[in-house]
């Protein structure tokens, strides 16, 4: 349920990406063919990737568990994610592991430079999207 209203909401900024000449990559858990379903039936307008190893999870120091999975905070945001018309579906990939959300932006001399960072501490702890466009707009 959460990973769809976070891509309705990316889709509501994709314009203001685009403009901003930010390109937008989702990378799940799951298997390619559920990251194909998803884009499919979400109308997900990025890059779609996965990584059943969470290798790239854990690169990002993202975090994992059964308690941040169905926690009293996730419920609560669960709440209210129904209550905007979001649902939970087909269940994909590793349900215990946490999202986040990073903006990179261009080469300085050193590497890419880390512009926005956001790491889900519990389901639906998305990531502040004006702090996601702003970030997107200074690069």
């Amino acid at each position: 349920m959460f990973a769809r209203q976070q891509a309705a909401a990316l889709m509501e900024i994709k314009d203001q990406l685009d403009n901003a000449g930010v390109g937008l990559v989702a990378i799940g858990s799951g298997k390619p063919a559920q990251a194909k379903e998803f884009v499919a039936l979400f109308s997900f307008e990025g890059e779609m990737y996965v990584d059943p190893s969470l290798k790239t999870y854990k690169a990002f120091k993202l975090v994992r568990g059964l308690w941040r999975t169905l926690g009293p905070a996730s419920i609560g945001r669960g709440m209210t994610a129904m209550k905007a018309g979001f649902r939970q579906g087909k269940n994909a990939g590793d349900l215990w592991q946490q999202g986040g959300m990073f903006v990179i932006g261009p080469s300085d001399q050193l590497g890419n430079q880390m512009l926005f960072q956001h790491r889900n501490q519990a389901a639906g702890d998305h990531a502040d999207l004006n702090a996601v466009l702003t970030a997107c707009r200074a690069s």
